[in-house]
């Protein structure tokens, strides 16, 4: 069925809606919560990544877009892949309980079946905390508990408590609590409290204050470290990452292939985190710009650069800085367009870019932009603006960063005509 975009007056074909119609997923022995947040956990994973290809190829066509598809990259951990991970906590029928969903007031029992997505330690974690939050010692810091998050690598493990209320017997409790998850398993390398009073539906809520401070680390190393093939990152551990871990090799590959790096070029990466591409990519290329509204992930990525730069003599010159993504913000802190040849990735958030930013883009006469989507259903309403401001689809490499889930994440390059 059709979905109306705001931006767009024709009707766009929805790539969830057309999947989820031409396959059913297994439901039996999921709970609410799972079949909502995992469709096709279940589900033998060859049939899901064909359904997927048929599903974004029936998408392509219904939606008049142009360029070649690629087969699906599939993801090298299908199930139990996910690398952050959370509950909600609520209390009901005189017992604190966890489960996927946000809403405060679902009182339905969990069934504890776990998840077909999520590494099998999380959910013996989640057991533990379970058990300790229904414990006399626990019960009036589990009553400011919003949601439990697990974050990390798949060897080691962050445990996160957001809670909506901080003072010092929450934290003494808490710190006590963070010394009996350190007994229970020997990969969780560090804990903290995320402070949010709002007990936003968002577990990493980065928008509200919280206060005079928004995280306490509680014991273990203040970031979280990532390697990718040879590129070994650090975050912080509410900053954005990528939550299938096992696919970013091949995604890095993917992109490399597409940005097609050179020594004499400029590459820009807009929203670049924590420099998952700027860094590994931008390596190759002879100047780099990396820009990203979140700081603490602008500075992890900067010193990620330094510490590349000492052990390269020849380091591309990186450039981090630290901004709202929008037209006036580029044209100060971006060199002037033409005086090099320019690649530009932009990998944005589901919402897609600002206002003006594709228009910037295509502007400066990029030789090559691409553009990652983890929105498919954004693909028709931007590839207009693309074509319309000069650039056509060269190539469209879909990865399946969501399996078990009815989403992709989708790289298009993009060229002048």
């Amino acid at each position: 069925m059709p979905i109306n975009h705001p931006k767009k007056q024709s009707s766009i074909f929805s790539f969830t809606d057309i999947l989820l119609n031409s396959v059913r997923p297994p439901a039996e022995n999921q709970d609410h919560d799972t079949i909502n947040v995992e469709p096709f956990g279940r589900m033998n994973y060859d049939a899901e990544l064909n359904a997927k290809n048929k599903a974004l190829s029936e998408f392509w066509k219904k939606n008049r877009l142009h360029g070649n598809l690629r087969p699906t990259v599939a993801s090298p951990m299908p199930r139990h892949y996910r690398t952050t991970t959370k509950r909600r906590v609520f209390f009901s029928h005189n017992k604190f309980r966890l489960r996927f969903s946000h809403h405060k007031d679902d009182d339905r029992p969990a069934l504890n079946l776990g998840s077909e997505l999520e590494p099998r330690q999380h959910d013996a974690i989640y057991q533990f905390v379970l058990e300790k939050i229904n414990t006399p010692a626990f019960a009036h810091t589990a009553r400011h508990l919003t949601y439990i998050v697990i974050r990390g690598t798949y060897a080691e493990f962050c445990v996160l408590f957001n809670v909506a209320n901080v003072n010092g017997p929450i934290v003494r409790s808490l710190k006590a609590f963070a010394e009996n998850l350190k007994k229970f398993d020997d990969n969780i390398v560090s804990a903290f409290i995320f402070h949010d009073p709002t007990r936003s539906e968002y577990y990493l809520d980065n928008k509200q204050s919280g206060g005079a401070w928004k995280t306490k680390n509680l014991f273990g190393p203040d970031t979280l470290k990532l390697k990718v093939l040879d590129q070994t990152y650090r975050y912080d551990p509410v900053s954005f990452s990528q939550v299938n871990q096992s696919i970013l090799a091949p995604m890095l590959e993917t992109a490399m292939r597409l940005c097609a790096p050179k020594p004499d070029k400029r590459f820009i990466d807009l929203y670049c985190g924590y420099g998952l591409f700027t860094n590994f990519i931008g390596k190759r290329f002879g100047e780099v710009y990396g820009i990203d509204f979140d700081p603490a992930s602008v500075e992890r990525g900067r010193e990620t650069a330094r510490f590349t730069a000492r052990k390269s003599p020849h380091a591309a010159r990186m450039y981090f800085r630290t901004s709202a993504i929008n037209v006036s913000s580029l044209e100060a802190l971006l060199p002037v367009a033409g005086t090099c040849e320019e690649t530009i990735l932009l990998d944005p958030p589901r919402q897609g870019p600002g206002m003006g930013v594709l228009r910037l883009c295509a502007q400066r006469g990029a030789s090559r932009i691409v553009h990652i989507f983890c929105n498919v259903d954004r693909i028709p309403l931007d590839l207009e603006e693309w074509q319309r401001f000069g650039y056509r689809v060269s190539q469209v490499a879909p990865l399946d960063m969501f399996p078990g889930t009815p989403n992709l994440e989708v790289m298009i390059l993009l060229e002048p005509f």
